[in-house]
């Protein structure tokens, strides 16, 4: 069997429909070899990074795998970054890439691309992945392409296949007993967890559980809702977990950021005698700046296929075993009231701004919390900065944003990821900083029948780095015409002037149909609310440390 048509034949079993590329010489044969198969469509974008930020919009949109194919070098290398984002926030990324044939490395002679050996890009790749492998052997091709795609599937974790290019369409061996990647699961450990958790909750007064992102990856939405109900507790998110639970739901209470989060709500958190964080380990984005009043005393820790109660550690037990038996035993426990007694976060909800008034920060969150009050299933992508931040406050039931690796240049291509593979229309929050790096990948919207409304916070600088060094001049964004730079991508392009033409301007693209883009010119130094705080706090901790 060919090398090409097996790889397809496992992808196409898996769910994918959709590749995201930029051809390169060392990959023309793979690009040629997925024109002949016929079932994929191919998203091409103009720069490897957003190739690798589609896929990953993609992944997290449909939770399934989300497949970039590249050339060799300056192609593969070019995309380290947002592969080393899907590692990093757990996102299943398969990476192919072209790659020098075997020919070519017998020879000794040096091609171009190469960096420091032939083996360069498969050593840098093998820092950001689950699993990395060059396909080079015809009797080993097919045990790499499985366990490779096992794995980014049971650890929702990037992968890498380099394909020389004459492996391509090169005869391979399918052995009739492949073998799969099979994680271990302790039946033992699971109830013995379970038991210790159900005790913990039995004798807690004011518990509170927080959904993390491996909610998200290993589709347990459905589960955690039905714990949640079941329990009868309070629940938050984590901020990269944003969007796991549904905002609107009764018993959610807005996005824990420690130190940074609104009172009422950190004193539920922080108050309480038994924390049960699902799906996410602490870090200092992810729990706010500091995580300190989660400890040993009053933490149960459910993630990584491991749960840490105290001093107990369990290991191997998947976290939808855990949601499951959790949620039957729970049915032992005594009934609690659903009614939340704490201020949740202070979500934007105020009497709607003059239309005369100024846009500010405020005036867009409170206009985007009405848009989602009528578009409740429309998903929101944000990138990182204050938009990020913004977006806390911003009650869209479905967010995807780089809220831990917190690298710029995600959110455009990751909504047209997210689109092409789910058909799901999106809303994108971004910077003017983050949009000079990516947001030009607009302008192949129309032709991959994308139709985002994209929101562009033009402030003239990198806000959230200005908030942390005001008036440092090396954080200024030079200038573009962003409305006008859309209309001549073919798109609707709108400079809003004030908050009545922010509203009625984000009604009309949404009924329009057409991509479009809002320009919002921001005074420098308006951030949002959450951004202050994290800014304070972070300052505060630095000075400290």
């Amino acid at each position: 069997m060919r090398l090409s048509a097996f790889l397809f034949d496992q992808l196409w079993q898996r769910g994918v429909r959709h590749v995201f590329g930029l051809p390169g010489d060392f990959a023309l044969n793979a690009f040629d070899a997925l024109a002949a198969d016929g079932r994929f469509t191919l998203v091409r974008f103009g720069h490897e990074p957003s190739v690798g930020f589609a896929a990953d919009g993609a992944a997290r949109a449909t939770g399934g795998l989300g497949v970039c194919l590249v050339t060799y070098g300056a192609g593969g290398l070019n995309m380290v970054n947002p592969v080393a984002c899907a590692y990093a926030e757990q996102s299943p990324v398969v990476v192919l890439s072209g790659g020098p044939g075997r020919a070519e490395r017998r020879s000794g002679v040096l091609v171009h691309h190469e960096v420091k050996s032939f083996d360069s890009q498969l050593n840098v790749y093998r820092e950001v992945t689950e699993y990395a492998a060059i396909l080079d052997e015809p009797r080993s091709a097919a045990h790499h392409i499985v366990r490779a795609l096992d794995a980014a599937e049971k650890l929702t974790r990037p992968v890498y296949l380099e394909i020389p290019r004459d492996m391509v369409s090169a005869e391979i061996e399918v052995p009739d007993d492949l073998a799969h990647l099979e994680l271990r699961s302790d039946h033992g450990a699971v109830d013995e967890a379970v038991a210790e958790i159900v005790g913990r909750l039995r004798a807690a007064a004011n518990p509170v559980l927080i959904a993390g992102v491996e909610i998200h990856r290993f589709r347990l939405r459905d589960a955690i809702v039905r714990l949640a109900e079941r329990l009868g507790v309070p629940v938050t998110s984590s901020f990269l977990g944003r969007g796991v639970f549904p905002t609107r739901h009764p018993q959610f209470v807005g996005t824990y950021l420690g130190v940074v989060s609104a009172d009422g709500l950190r004193y539920m958190v922080e108050s309480s005698d038994c924390v049960l964080l699902l799906g996410e380990r602490i870090s200092d984005t992810g729990l706010g700046v500091p995580a300190d009043r989660l400890n040993d005393r009053n933490l149960i820790l459910c993630a990584g296929r491991e749960v840490v109660i105290g001093h107990h550690r369990y290991q191997d037990v998947p976290l939808d075993g855990i949601l499951s038996q959790l949620t039957r035993e729970a049915a032992i426990l005594p009934p609690r009231e659903r009614a939340v007694t704490a201020e949740p976060l202070a979500l934007a909800t105020a009497t709607p701004d003059a239309d005369d008034a100024p846009v500010t920060i405020g005036a867009v969150i409170r206009t985007l919390n009405a848009f989602f009050d009528r578009h409740p299933e429309v998903p929101l992508v944000t990138d990182t900065g204050d938009c990020l931040f913004a977006a806390v406050e911003i009650r869209a039931n479905e967010s995807l944003a780089p809220a831990y690796y917190a690298t710029m240049g995600f959110a455009v291509p990751a909504a047209l990821g997210l689109q092409s593979a789910s058909g799901r229309r999106p809303l994108v929050l971004v910077g003017d900083g983050a949009f000079q790096m990516t947001g030009p990948e607009l302008s192949r919207a129309a032709e991959h029948g994308c139709n985002p409304v994209v929101i562009v916070l033009n402030n003239g600088s990198w806000e959230m780095l200005e908030a942390f060094v005001p008036a440092a001049g090396y954080n200024r964004v030079t200038s573009w015409p962003y409305a006008k730079l859309a209309e001549l991508w073919g798109m609707t392009g709108v400079e809003v002037r004030s908050a009545g033409h922010l509203r009625r301007a984000l009604d009309a693209a949404w009924q329009g149909g057409k991509p479009s883009l809002l320009e919002i010119p921001i005074e420098r130094g308006d951030i949002s609310p959450v951004l202050a705080r994290f800014v304070e706090a972070f300052k505060k901790r630095v000075a400290s440390a």
